[in-house]
């Protein structure tokens, strides 16, 4: 195993790392925003107290389409590809693997290109196994991500949703079918995630759901202005869950580094 790949997962999923596209829309939305506040600005207290109460609710609908959405996928397994870019969009890391999750607030990671990994989160602690060094570190899984908008992921808990901004954009992906000679469009809905406090290692998560409403690809922008992008494929929502999933098996040879 190569341990920069772990140590870099563990920053970047769980203590820290979106597309290009989604910080240029992020941009956009922002610019628009600014401008209608400098325009709500000139309105009545009153009719800022309506702007404001009809925002809040918005924001409440969306972040309820989005846990409705994340509620059909108590279980999720999928085959990812995984690119890592930084500020000046070089190639960092690139990789492949499995991801399982299920809720509440339970992960495992697996990385067969271009190294083996593993790291499991059994909802307690998050355990980074690396066989090259022979080593096992383990985090609590609270602290390792705190204010890390992945949590959302496996988070059924309203005190946790309650620490992040959420809004929505949709998309259409047009596909010719040369059979038939019709143009498709594929509906596409996207979550830009932002925790409402500073300082932490993501700025920011976009989730993106395909038409079956199967999460399609993940996107990070970390504090470092790096880009990470995972993008699934062979998604399962339904199958059997082995009991060891969630667990490691830590041969007696291996150092245990507990940092809980």
């Amino acid at each position: 195993m190569n341990k920069a790949v772990s140590v870099y997962f563990i920053n970047t999923f769980f203590v820290g790392a979106l597309s290009a596209a989604s910080v240029a829309i992020t941009s956009a939305n922002a610019s628009v925003e600014l401008n209608a506040a400098n325009i709500a600005i000139a309105d009545s207290a009153s009719e800022d107290s309506v702007s404001a109460d009809a925002t809040g609710s918005k924001n409440d609908d969306i972040s309820s389409s989005l846990q409705a959405l994340l509620s059909g996928m108590k279980q999720f397994r999928a085959g990812f590809n995984q690119t890592v870019v930084d500020a000046q969009q070089n190639l960092v890391h690139e990789a492949q693997g499995k991801l399982t999750m299920t809720r509440p607030n339970k992960l495992r990671w697996e990385t067969t290109f271009p190294d083996e990994t593993l790291l499991v989160a059994d909802g307690e602690a998050v355990w980074n196994v690396d066989t090259f060094v022979e080593q096992v570190t383990v985090l609590s899984q609270a602290n390792a991500i705190k204010d890390n908008p992945i949590v959302l992921l496996t988070s059924t808990d309203e005190a946790t949703w309650s620490k992040f901004s959420i809004s929505q954009m949709s998309s259409g992906i047009s596909t010719y079918n040369s059979a038939t000679d019709i143009n498709n469009d594929t509906a596409l809905q996207s979550f830009q995630i932002t925790p409402k406090e500073e300082g932490g290692q993501i700025v920011m998560l976009t989730l993106t759901f395909n038409q079956d409403n199967e999460l399609a690809s993940l996107n990070m922008l970390d504090a470092q202005q790096q880009i990470s992008t995972l993008v699934f494929n062979n998604i399962e929502t339904r199958f059997p869950v082995p009991a060891d999933t969630f667990s490691v098996d830590i041969p007696d040879s291996f150092i245990v580094d507990d940092q809980r």
